[in-house]
């Protein structure tokens, strides 16, 4: 008896309910849907996925209930209520996927637009002879607006498949023409973030074959009114903090593509629907005004049509604003030779800085292994994921943490991996770190090529230069090993140096600390918690080894001492320990441990003979010196004094960092485009930023040779 009333509420009051539950979920991802681009919390990503999937779950179950259920008699509005459902089901323009794994799903979709927009006929077909005929109109043109915006769901999510997008670069198209922004070559220190964010909108058909893993001829794309793109920016003044500015923008721009409906949007077609949706809906307001008196209708059902109406307008006038005043629209505009009024949106978004929004989240995962086995504060929960057999995803949730590091920090890793990216890419410039790409700069390496106006975005032959290109960086980075193997075992080493060692007084070596324990966590935490994103055949069997291995170590006392205790317990027996002791399953933790020991010495200012320890430690384990010698090649150098001085703790803290880089450069060139593309929805890893870094080193800093780039090219015509 006492379930009656509610059910008795329910039959009474369900549509409204579900319509209203419907719009209010729209406007949840519009608001908060664009935060994804920065990175947002846990929570926040969760609710959103969560109301993501509801959404389109709620407007399909409603048009049903509708079919169904409805009756006009009772709730004459409900018919013109249908077409709003067919509305919602096209989302909002901030969001079409919520992972890259839904934009797969477009064939989906395209049969639900047909089975909802049956739907909806088949309503309007049973009850339309009920309503007025203002009323009836009023219905048709929102019906009309609801299969459009659906059909352009679709095609924005068909667009953003990497396959697509593989395809999209092959069209031909022209680049903006900046001659407006400044009459001389535009310096890289000169630019503001407008002038950058427009200049990574025109590198981006190299992020975008990078990221489908189709090679890119960047160049052979025309800048309207001017030629080659290469003569509008003096690559000479290019260095790593303008190179990263248009990363981590080309990035955000990336996300547009793959998780928003600006491919769709950015065109005449969507521009003009931009301005005829609010205007339709504003003439079906009107049709609803002149449908006669509202009287007839119950007052919740009238409140509940405006509802949707007048949300629908604000909505429709909101991305209206945010489509006009976008970066997309100024190089649209551009592109078009409409650059005077691309002038005033660009001076608009300079009063409000809004390219400031385009910029990474600088947020990287942390996870450490030696924390893994410190005592657990949450014991009961433990317990609680062990019996639902979740206890690896707990304890991975439990030490897992978020860093956003510090400019300082941030400033140091980028600056060696430009360093590093442009030895491997321009070898006589090997000492620098300010970049200057050849000696004629590119300007005069695209004065040697032959006209390209009929050159598309790719070529065979440029898959032959990409395959040169990462077998040159597999060469140079050097890792034999499995690449999990390497990182573990660095890591290991990284834990029991730096605990060893006393905190550096200087800045400087205090800056290198905070980015080598950064990196160190990080790559760990990309082999524990997102394997994917490292390459390698042995997969998780490695990682998995390893923490055995330590949990055999911890086992008897790891629950009875503090955390702090507990590192310093395992940090000791690790160090006492000899190779026969931790046995072969155990080689990531003696070789790391092994080289603590060995990099401990060598700072020791007390050991002068520093060639003579290396030759130790080779008779005592030289298959773990061999891999010593891949992951960190000039220790032996500098140990002999190259450079000037001693070996001392900057040198070796200088050199720690540089393998963790190398390292850093090797797992994101090896690691596949999938896995870059999935984790943009997060923010961007700091791995696909300095992937997309050595992508555009490539470039900027690539060689000719006698002949080279006139065959090249000439081969790439054929």
């Amino acid at each position: 008896m006492s379930g009656r009333p509610m059910l008795q509420l329910w039959n009474e009051w369900a549509t409204q309910i579900l319509v209203l539950l419907s719009f209010t979920l729209q406007i949840f991802l519009f608001v908060f849907a664009r935060t994804r681009r920065h990175g947002s919390s846990a929570v926040l990503r969760i609710l959103l996925w969560l109301v993501y999937l509801m959404a389109d779950s709620t407007a399909v179950y409603t048009l049903g209930h509708l079919s169904i259920n409805g009756s006009p008699r009772k709730q004459k509005l409900a018919v013109f209520w249908a077409p709003f459902l067919l509305v919602h089901l096209g989302s909002q323009d901030t969001i079409t996927g919520y992972a890259l794994e839904d934009n797969k799903l477009w064939p989906r979709h395209l049969l639900n637009l047909g089975v909802q927009a049956f739907g909806v006929a088949y309503v309007l077909y049973k009850h339309i002879m009920e309503i007025p005929t203002s009323l009836g109109l009023a219905t048709g043109l929102i019906f009309a607006i609801g299969l459009i915006k659906y059909a352009e769901r679709i095609w924005a999510l068909k667009c953003a498949t990497l396959v697509s997008i593989r395809s999209s670069i092959n069209n031909h198209r022209r680049l903006p023409n900046y001659d407006e922004l400044s009459p001389q070559a535009l310096r890289a220190e000169e630019c503001d973030e407008e002038e950058l964010l427009l200049f990574a909108q025109a590198m981006l058909p190299l992020c975008k074959g990078a990221m489908s893993d189709s090679p890119v001829a960047l160049f052979s794309f025309k800048v309207r009114g001017t030629g080659s793109l290469a003569s509008i920016y003096e690559w000479k003044s290019w260095n790593w903090k303008a190179t990263y500015k248009v990363v981590e923008m080309e990035l955000s721009l990336m996300y547009d593509i793959i998780y928003t409906k600006a491919v769709v949007i950015h065109t005449w077609y969507g521009y003009l629907f931009r301005l005829v949706s609010p205007l339709a809906t504003l003439a079906a307001f009107v049709m609803f005004q002149l449908s006669g008196d509202k009287n007839g209708y119950n007052r919740v059902d009238v409140v509940t049509t405006y509802i949707l109406l007048v949300g629908a307008f604000l909505l429709d006038m909101a991305s209206v604003f945010s489509t006009l005043g976008s970066t997309w629209s100024c190089s649209f505009l551009w592109t078009r030779g409409w650059s005077n009024l691309g002038l005033v949106i660009l001076s608009l978004r300079r009063r409000v800085k809004a390219a400031g929004s385009r910029g990474w989240s600088g947020s990287i995962g942390q996870f450490n292994l030696l924390h893994f086995f410190s005592p657990d504060t949450y014991k009961i929960r433990s317990r609680v994921a062990k019996m639902m057999g979740l206890e690896d995803w707990w304890n991975k949730w439990r030490c897992s943490e978020t860093l956003v590091i510090s400019q300082d920090v941030k400033e140091l890793v980028f600056k060696h991996v430009w360093q590093l990216v442009k030895k491997i890419h321009h070898p006589s410039a090997e000492n620098e770190i300010e970049s200057s790409p050849c000696e004629n700069g590119m300007v005069g390496l695209m004065g040697m090529m032959p006209p390209m106006n009929d050159l598309p975005g790719f070529r065979p032959a440029l898959y032959n230069e990409t395959a040169r290109r990462r077998e040159r960086l597999d060469d140079a980075l050097n890792f034999d090993a499995e690449l999990q193997e390497v990182i573990l075992t660095w890591h290991v080493f990284t834990n029991v140096f730096l605990l060893s060692i006393d905190t550096p007084k200087d800045a400087a070596s205090s800056t290198y600390l905070k980015a080598i324990k950064a990196l160190s966590d990080y790559m760990v935490f990309l082999v524990a918690v997102r394997p994917d994103m490292i390459p390698g055949l042995e997969l998780r069997s490695m990682y998995e080894s390893t923490v055995e291995d330590l949990r055999c170590i911890c086992c008897p006392w790891g629950s009875h001492t503090s955390s702090i205790d507990s590192v310093k317990r395992l940090l000791s027996i690790l160090q006492d320990r000899t190779h026969e002791d931790m046995g072969e399953a155990c080689v990531t933790l003696w070789h790391g441990t092994l080289y603590a020991r060995l990099m401990l010495e060598l700072v020791d200012a007390g050991n002068g003979d520093k060639p003579g320890i290396i030759s130790c430690y080779e008779d005592r384990d030289h298959v773990a010196m061999d891999k010593l010698e891949r992951l960190m090649p000039d220790l032996e150098h500098s140990c002999n004094g190259a450079g000037g001085g001693v070996f001392d703790m900057p040198k070796a803290l200088a050199l720690i960092l540089d393998a963790w880089v190398r390292l850093l450069v090797f797992a994101s060139v090896q690691c596949s485009r999938d896995a870059h593309a999935s984790q943009i929805n997060r923010g961007g890893e700091l791995m696909t930023v300095a992937w997309l870094m050595e992508e555009h080193a490539n470039v900027f800093f690539k060689q000719p040779t006698p002949g080279g780039i006139e065959s090249f090219l000439l081969q790439a015509l054929c």
